[in-house]
């Protein structure tokens, strides 16, 4: 089977037949991590168990370690460098 890569907006992207979805075993909607051989190809495979990828913390989870009450003082990272707007 032969596809190619798109572009929708920002993101490219490439189409995987349902065919070969059902052969694999892959649900929609399964997590996959795609792994480059180092000689022109891509591999899509699921993520081993033992690596465990990241959740994104909620706000309630990043502040949970911080006094109720504290305040952080702003630091300063100096003038802007470049085309910042402030």
């Amino acid at each position: 089977m032969t596809t190619q890569i798109s572009r929708v907006g920002n993101t490219l992207t490439v189409e995987i037949p349902e065919e070969l979805l059902i052969q694999a075993s892959l649900p929609v909607g399964e997590p996959l991590e795609w792994v480059s051989n180092g000689n022109g190809s891509i591999t899509l495979v699921k993520p081993s168990a033992t690596v465990n990828p990241r959740k994104r913390k909620t706000l309630e989870e990043l502040l949970e370690g911080i006094p109720e009450g504290t305040c952080i003082p702003e630091y300063d990272w100096g003038p802007p460098r470049g085309v910042e707007v402030w």
